[in-house]
C-alpha cells in the first residue's frame, strides 16, 4: 500500500476530496489538512469542514488498497485509510505524476437469441447477437404467424417490434409468444380459460414483465408480455418515450372516470379525466446515497417535464411528491391547495436537494410506499370530512405512480407488500369480476447502471399490450424520454414543442425555425429566416422580398435534410420601407411581415393547442394570451440567427415591456439614418418589440447593420 502524498503511478478516486473533516481519517499529505468520507470540499451540509484548498485542487483521494480507481464509490471506512494507493498508468493529472481519470468503456450490448419457436423456424440461431443483425420466423404448415417475420436488434440490446409466434388458433386464448432468451411452461390445456403458462429466462438475463399469464375469459391473457434482458441492455428515449406515452399521456380524453372498455384490457388505454380532473399523480424520487448527485438532477429535472407536459394537455391532476433516503420525506401532498397546479409543482420539484437526505442516506424504498399510502388514507379522510361517500380517491379517482429508483433497497423491508397495501386500500385485484386494474398504473424507471431488475418488476404494473418499467442508459437519456413522450402531431395540436433535452439538435430545439431562401434568376440568391406559424404557413420579413419576386423562386429549408417549395408569397399590403421618406425616414419597418404558403403544424396565440401550451381555459381570449406573453416588464425572449457550422445559435434577449419600454425606443432616434427625424411615431409603431440597449443588460441585435440602434 502506498505512503501518504501523491504517489507517481497512483490512481485518486472520486470518494473523498482534499481538505476534508469528517467523522475518521487520519493525516493527509499536508500538515492539519484531514480526510473523510464521502464527504465533498466545501459542500452546504457536511457536518465538518475545515481548511483551504487542498493540494492539489480539485482531486478527491479514496482508500489504498489495490484496485481503487478514479470514479471508485466510497462506502464505509474505518482506520487504516491510506493516502494513495498501487497501480495506475495515463498522462499528467491533476496532482504531478497522478494519472487523469480513466475513461470506463461502454459494456457489449446483445440481443439474446431465441431458445425455443414452436411450430416453427427462425435463422440464424445464436446464444446472442450484435445491434444491427435481423432474425427471419417462419411457420410450419397449418401454422399462421402473428407478428413480424423479421426482427432487428436495436441499439439498446431490445428486438424491434413485438414478439412473434406460430398460431393454429385451437385455443380459448391465441398462442402467446415466447420471448428471445425464455422458455415456456403449462400443461396441455394452457391455452383454455384458466390456463396457466410460465416463463424462465436463460442464466444471465433477466425477465421483466409477468412470469405467470393466466387465459382469462374473453379469450385474453392476464398480465403483461415478459421480455429477458440482458443486464447491459437499455431502453432507448425514442422507444421509452413511445411506451411511457402510449400508456399514460398520449391523449387526454374527456369521458368519464368510470368508462371501461368492454373488459377487454388490451384496448388502447388512455387516462380519462372528468372536468374536475380525477386523477392524483404521485412522483417517488430515491435520494439514498447510492444515487448520485449529477442523476438525481437529472431525474428532478425529468419529473419537472412530466408535469409540464401533463400540464400542457390540459390536465391538471393532484400531485404528490415523495424523497427517500433512511426516511421518506413528504415534499407535497395532493391535499394541498396548489397541488393542482403545474406551475407551482414544479417549482417545488426544483427546490428539492439531495443533501435533505445526507444525514440519513440509506435506501428505505418501502418506507416511501408507506409516505403514499399514508398520503391516501389522508386524502380519504379529508373527503369524507367533506361529506363525499364513498371518498372520491378509493372510489372513482385513478392513481399514477412514476417511481425513480435503482431499487436496491437496504432498509425498511420489501416494498412489495406495501405496494399491495395500496392496491388493496383502493379495492384494485379484491373482485376478480371487477379488478379496477385501471384505477392503478405504477411506472418504475432504473437510476444507475446497476438497477435492480428484480424489484422494479415487481413494483410496475403488469397491463397486457404495455410496458411500465424501464431502463435507461443514463438520466440524460431519461430527460429525454419525457421530452420525447408528447408526439406533437397527436397531441389535439400542440405543437411545435421545443425539446430542450442535452442530446436534443437544432430542429428540436427550434422546431419552428425554418431558412427561406430566394433564387433570383440571373441575381443570385438571399436568404432569411422565418417561422412556421400554422398548419400551411411561414411568417418572415416582407423587407427580405421585392414586389416582383415569384412563389416558384422561393424554398424553404425545414432543418438540414428537408426542403419545400412555396405555393403563395403574401407580403403585408400596408408595408412601404419609403413610404415616411418625405418626414426624413430613409426606412420605416411598420408591417414588416410576408407569409409564405406551406405545410408543416405549430401552435399560434389565439388557438385552442396555444391555450393549452399556455394553461389557460378553453375559450380564453386574444387579449388573455397577449397579457400572459406580453406583460408589461421586462420579458425574456430569444431570436434565432444561424451559425455557420455551428448550427443555429439562441441569442437572449429582453423584451422591454414595462418602464424601460420608453427610452428604449427613444434610442431609435440616435440611429444615424434618423438623425433629421424629430418626432419618435414616426419610426415606431406600437405593433415593434423593443430589446436591445444596455440596460440591465446589453442585448446582441437582433437585425446586424451598420447601426446599433437600427429599429426593425
Amino acid at each position: 500500500m502506498g505512503g501518504p502524498g501523491c504517489v507517481r503511478g497512483s490512481r485518486l478516486g472520486l470518494g473523498i476530496p482534499w481538505g476534508v473533516r469528517a467523522g475518521f481519517g487520519g493525516p493527509g499529505p499536508c500538515p492539519g489538512v484531514r480526510v473523510g468520507l464521502g464527504i465533498p470540499w466545501g459542500v452546504r451540509g457536511s457536518r465538518a469542514v475545515s481548511g483551504g484548498p487542498g493540494p492539489c485542487p480539485g482531486v478527491r483521494a479514496v482508500p489504498g488498497g489495490p484496485g481503487w480507481v478514479w470514479g471508485s464509490r466510497a462506502v464505509s471506512g474505518g482506520p487504516g485509510w491510506v493516502w494513495g494507493s498501487h497501480g495506475g498508468s495515463g498522462g499528467p493529472g491533476p496532482c504531478p505524476g497522478v494519472p487523469p481519470p480513466v475513461s470506463r468503456p461502454s459494456p457489449a450490448v446483445w440481443c439474446p437469441g431465441p431458445l425455443e419457436f414452436e411450430h416453427g423456424w427462425f435463422f440464424p440461431r445464436g446464444a446472442r447477437h450484435p445491434p444491427g443483425s435481423v432474425l427471419r420466423f417462419g411457420c410450419a404448415g397449418g401454422f399462421v404467424l402473428r407478428g413480424p417475420p423479421e426482427r432487428r436488434c436495436g441499439a439498446g440490446g431490445r428486438w424491434e417490434g413485438p414478439d412473434p409466434v406460430c398460431d393454429d388458433g385451437a385455443g380459448d386464448c391465441p398462442a402467446p409468444a415466447v420471448p428471445p432468451g425464455a422458455s415456456m411452461e403449462g400443461s396441455r390445456s394452457r391455452f383454455a380459460v384458466e390456463g396457466l403458462v410460465r416463463f424462465r429466462c436463460r442464466p444471465g438475463l433477466q425477465l421483466v414483465g409477468s412470469a405467470e399469464r393466466r387465459c382469462l375469459e374473453g379469450g385474453f391473457w392476464s398480465g403483461t408480455e415478459p421480455r429477458c434482458r440482458d443486464p447491459n441492455s437499455f431502453d432507448t428515449p425514442e422507444d421509452a418515450a413511445e411506451a411511457f406515452m402510449a400508456s399514460l399521456t398520449q391523449t387526454v380524453e374527456a369521458a368519464e372516470a368510470n368508462s371501461t372498455h368492454g373488459g377487454d384490457p388490451t384496448a388502447k388505454r388512455r387516462i380519462r379525466l372528468e372536468a374536475g380532473g380525477a386523477l392524483n399523480v404521485f412522483l417517488v424520487l430515491d435520494a439514498s446515497r447510492s444515487v448520485n448527485a449529477r442523476d438525481y438532477e437529472n431525474a428532478r429535472a425529468a419529473l419537472g417535464e412530466l408535469v409540464e407536459k401533463l400540464a400542457s394537455l390540459g390536465a391538471a391532476p393532484r400531485y404528490g411528491v415523495v424523497t427517500f433516503g433512511s426516511e421518506p420525506r413528504v415534499e407535497l401532498s395532493p391535499t394541498e391547495p396548489n397541488a393542482t397546479h403545474g406551475g407551482w409543482v414544479r417549482q417545488r420539484l426544483r427546490e428539492l436537494r439531495l443533501d435533505a437526505h445526507s444525514q440519513a442516506p440509506g435506501t428505505n424504498l418501502a418506507g416511501a410506499l408507506r409516505a403514499v399510502y399514508a398520503l391516501l388514507v389522508q386524502q380519504e379522510r379529508a373527503e369524507r370530512l367533506r361529506g363525499l361517500r364513498p371518498a372520491p380517491v378509493t372510489n372513482s379517482t385513478r392513481h399514477v405512480l412514476v417511481i425513480m429508483t435503482d431499487g436496491r433497497a437496504n432498509m425498511g423491508g420489501s416494498p412489495v407488500p406495501v405496494l399491495h397495501q395500496i392496491r388493496e386500500l383502493l379495492s384494485i385485484g379484491r373482485d376478480p369480476r371487477d379488478p379496477r386494474e385501471e384505477f392503478l398504473d405504477v411506472y418504475a424507471f432504473g437510476l444507475g447502471e446497476e438497477a435492480h431488475a428484480e424489484t422494479l418488476n415487481a413494483l410496475a404494473s403488469h397491463k397486457a399490450g404495455e410496458q411500465h418499467v424501464f431502463f435507461l442508459r443514463d438520466t440524460e437519456d431519461l430527460q429525454e424520454v419525457f421530452h420525447r413522450m408528447i408526439d406533437e402531431s397527436s397531441t389535439l395540436g400542440l405543437c411545435g414543442v421545443s425539446l430542450e433535452f442535452g442530446r436534443a439538435d437544432d430542429r428540436e430545439r427550434n422546431p419552428w425555425e425554418v431558412t427561406v431562401t430566394v433564387t433570383r434568376p440571373g441575381r443570385g440568391q438571399e436568404r432569411c429566416q422565418g417561422s412556421l406559424v400554422s398548419p400551411y404557413f411561414v411568417l418572415s420579413a416582407a423587407h427580405c422580398f421585392s414586389g416582383h419576386d415569384l412563389p416558384t423562386w422561393l424554398s424553404v429549408d425545414i432543418g438540414p435534410r428537408e426542403r419545400r417549395g412555396v405555393r403563395g408569397l403574401f407580403l403585408h399590403p400596408e408595408f412601404s420601407p419609403g413610404g415616411r421618406r418625405s418626414r426624413g425616414v430613409p426606412e420605416f419597418y411598420d408591417f414588416d411581415a410576408a407569409l409564405l404558403q406551406l405545410d408543416r403544424p405549430i401552435c399560434i396565440p389565439c388557438t385552442e393547442g396555444a391555450a393549452r401550451a399556455l394553461r389557460l381555459p378553453e375559450g380564453s381570449s386574444c387579449q388573455e394570451h397577449r397579457r400572459l406573453l406580453l406583460p408589461p416588464k421586462n420579458v425574456e425572449a430569444f431570436f434565432v440567427s444561424p451559425r455557420g457550422s455551428a448550427g443555429l445559435q439562441r441569442q437572449q434577449i429582453l423584451l422591454k415591456l414595462g418602464e424601460q419600454r420608453a427610452p428604449c425606443e427613444a434610442d431609435a432616434l440616435r440611429a444615424a439614418p434618423y438623425a433629421n427625424v424629430t418626432s419618435l411615431e414616426d419610426i415606431v409603431t406600437p405593433r415593434f418589440l423593443c430589446s436591445g440597449g444596455h440596460e440591465p443588460r446589453v442585448d446582441p441585435v437582433a437585425c446586424p447593420g451598420t447601426d446599433q440602434y437600427r429599429p426593425v
